[in-house]
């Protein structure tokens, strides 16, 4: 074989094997650009406003926004909602009927030991509702007050935090699973002294119920008792440390690029967005 003919056989053979590569590529390229995204159920809760409410017919509110445009950018994923009542939020993540469970949740330490929680997305604004008769404002006022809350909530953890801290001080609690709306009538007929709640998810209740009587004020002491700062998260089955991961990305890229000022402003009116070292894997 002479030398012009070895070169076009050298030739002919790179540019197979190159084909073949290029081949490869393509059909890899393909497969995952066919592979279906993952269902993800999303546990919501629909009266939750300005969380997460229906709106001629449609979901929409602060965390469902967040989660929608989140659902655009992760292309592994594809988000499906289901409407719970807020009381069996947590449950269908336990049941494994969802993935991810949002109605503005705080984080507590026992909830901590059992699921996964996303970055915050706002910082909690957080209120005492209380008649008009007694028109509370301080959270020193609520020493030997009467309240109510569901149990296993961080607002339980708060409470119970100052009746150990105070002794001498201590806020009568009482637990259940009524509604928020049901406590705030609470207030209204005379069973409950306060109840220390999202602001503007109490307010929009108040509102949309007719509720009459109750006042609310932002502790004007605040600062002074740092314990009954809050959060706001998603929280996730404890499988999903995958999910967790993508669902962080997107919410410090939505906190890097204004988006959560954005819905902040929108749904609350004010910039409610989390200091930068809340978005640090702890």
């Amino acid at each position: 074989m002479n030398k012009n003919i070895k070169k076009i056989v050298s030739l002919s053979t790179l540019a197979l094997a190159s084909a073949t590569v290029l081949s490869l590529a393509n059909t890899q390229t393909a497969q995952a650009s066919t592979k279906k995204p993952k269902t993800i159920t999303v546990a919501i809760s629909s009266d939750s406003n300005p969380y997460e409410y229906m709106k001629d017919g449609k979901l929409t509110g602060f965390e469902y926004d967040i989660l929608h445009k989140a659902d655009k950018d992760l292309k592994q994923y594809k988000f499906k909602y289901q409407v719970y009542d807020d009381s069996a939020l947590l449950s269908a993540l336990d049941g494994g009927r969802a993935q991810i469970a949002a109605n503005n949740f705080g984080k507590t330490k026992a909830r901590a030991e059992k699921y996964l929680f996303s970055y915050p997305t706002a910082e909690g604004i957080n209120a005492i509702f209380s008649s008009k008769k007694e028109d509370i404002t301080k959270i020193t006022q609520l020493a030997g007050k009467k309240t109510e809350i569901p149990t296993g909530t961080n607002y339980g953890d708060i409470l119970t935090t100052w009746n150990e801290k105070h002794p001498s001080k201590k806020i009568t609690v009482t637990y259940s699973q009524r509604a928020l709306a049901d406590r705030l009538e609470g207030i209204s007929s005379g069973q409950l002294d306060f109840l220390f709640a999202s602001k503007s998810a109490a307010e929009n209740l108040v509102k949309t119920h007719a509720i009459t009587g109750v006042v609310d004020h932002i502790p004007t002491d605040l600062n002074k008792y740092p314990s009954f700062k809050t959060y706001e998260y998603f929280v996730l089955d404890n499988s999903q440390t995958k999910l967790q991961k993508a669902l962080n990305k997107e919410v410090k890229k939505f906190a890097k690029d204004g988006y959560l000022k954005k819905l902040s402003e929108k749904y609350f009116g004010d910039n409610q967005v989390p200091e930068a070292s809340q978005f640090k894997t702890k």
